[in-house]
């Protein structure tokens, strides 16, 4: 089989925005489908949620003894802490890109997962504030290259057009885990004081070790490409292979080139990109600054922990009845917006300290179950109205980008000289997400508009006919 690059990617997510546009596939069986799907969608499952608990576990530490152990509270020492996570998760991007194509998917996802798990153990063994931030640094290097990886892995298994079912399970997966580690962080919490040690480190221990465990294990349970899948029948690797040319034989592979820096004038790019970064400051700001929030209300840190878990798991279901409906009604701006309003409802009754613990916890799964809803959806806005494989490129590097960047605001918005109202980080959120909701409103009249024109027959968009921009 031909070598894959990672222009695959681009490929792999181009899918949604040329549905009507690709033929007949060769046929699978059920059997052989759902082997792959148990083997590979379970594996890199695993490595999305373990990449999630490693990334977000300080959280649930801060408030379990880490904040007085380490003196995080005094000045932006922990705004600091998690800030260094993101330009060393932007750097070490490229080189694992690099490493992807030169070394195979499974080693270099197996070197980056072994990474992960000793410097998680490596937070739960230092003395100092300046030490957990050294590690972060490097726990982003590692993590860097997970996400793209994934996709890689995706790319090379699945015909376009099934990739994104792939893609929205992995991220539901994401979504469990990270409920998961609140609730694996308030029992591991409870061993504060074995053997002399604090329930903070007991749990960077305990999670780095089942990742670095996981890490070695992860080169026998995947590999690179079908045509050298072991767990499969030569038959079968036969019939995965087949389906795989023959849906590359209906797109030309597309290099990204200095030709395509044109692409960039495409103004629907920036469009997602700007939504997508809205949406993120609060889905990063959320995620490492709750377990706190909910501290402040009143509970204590193992307590804190376990209520920050339940928001995840109704995010998860906000993402099925989201994708549901969109997929239905072919629309995803809708969905945005209505998901959007209902975490900015949530945002504000967070925002009020006069209200019951009750209502204000209420505001937060509201405000966490949107924004993680919303990820998806504006994701996949993006790709429907996106053509080319090598644009699609483009586009996934400046979501990233702009995902990063949103990280690192995310992560210093929510001071711990705000607290316990934390008034200027959910303030900042609110703002976005009244962006957010604007650019929904504003994007929808004009392509709306676009749309109009082209049932009239006064211009054709990418040289379809039939291609309409979806609202």
């Amino acid at each position: 089989m031909e070598k894959h690059s990672i222009n695959d990617i681009g490929q792999a997510l181009e899918a949604e925005s040329v549905p009507e546009h690709h033929t007949d596939l060769p046929p699978l069986s059920k059997k052989t489908k759902l082997k792959v799907d148990i083997r590979l969608v379970l594996t890199i499952g695993m490595v999305y949620a373990l990449s999630v608990i490693d990334r977000i576990n300080i959280g649930s530490a801060k408030v379990v003894g880490m904040a007085d152990d380490l003196k995080l509270d005094v000045g932006n020492r922990y705004s600091v802490v998690l800030l260094i996570f993101f330009p060393a998760y932007l750097l070490g991007e490229l080189p694992s890109n690099l490493a992807l194509v030169k070394f195979g998917v499974a080693n270099t996802l197996s070197v980056l997962v072994i990474g992960m798990g000793c410097f998680t153990i490596g937070q739960g063994h230092i003395n100092s504030w300046q030490g957990l931030a050294v590690m972060r640094f490097f726990l982003g290097l590692f993590e860097g290259g997970v996400f793209p990886a994934v996709i890689f892995l995706c790319a090379s298994w699945w015909p376009r057009y099934e990739v994104h079912k792939r893609l929205a399970l992995l991220y539901g997966i994401g979504l469990v885990s990270s409920a998961f580690a609140g609730l694996l962080a308030y029992a591991i919490g409870l061993m504060d004081g074995d053997r002399g040690w604090r329930g903070w480190r007991w749990i960077f221990t305990i999670e780095g070790t089942v990742t670095i465990a996981f890490g070695l294990l992860l080169r026998c349970l995947i590999d690179d490409f079908p045509d050298r899948a072991t767990f499969l029948s030569e038959e079968e690797r036969a019939q995965i292979v087949r389906r795989i040319e023959a849906d590359r034989g209906d797109a030309t592979t597309e290099k990204v080139t200095l030709k395509n820096v044109k692409d960039l004038k495409d103004w629907t790019l920036w469009l997602t990109t700007w939504m997508y970064f809205c949406n993120v400051v609060a889905v990063y700001g959320l995620a490492y600054f709750v377990p706190s929030i909910i501290a402040a209300m009143g509970h204590s840190g193992v307590m804190a922990s376990l209520y920050s878990a339940p928001p995840y798991l109704v995010g998860l279901g906000f993402l099925i009845i989201g994708g549901t409906l969109g997929d239905y009604f072919k629309r995803r701006l809708p969905i945005i917006l209505v998901q959007t309003t209902l975490g900015t409802i949530g945002l504000a009754l967070m925002s009020q300290p006069q209200l019951s613990a009750h209502v204000r916890y209420l505001g937060i799964f509201l405000a966490i179950a949107s924004c993680q809803a919303n990820n998806t959806a504006i994701l996949i806005f993006g790709q429907n109205n996106v053509v080319g494989s090598a644009k699609m490129n483009i586009a996934s590097v400046l979501n990233i980008s702009s995902g990063t960047i949103s990280g690192i605001i995310g992560s210093t918005i929510y001071t711990e000289a705000t607290a316990p109202k934390y008034l200027p980080g959910l303030a900042t959120t609110m703002a976005l997400n009244a962006c957010l909701i604007l650019t929904c409103i504003v994007a929808w009249i004009v392509l709306h508009r676009k749309n109009m024109q082209a049932d009239q027959g006064k211009v054709v968009f990418h040289n379809l006919p039939e291609w309409r921009w979806t609202l």
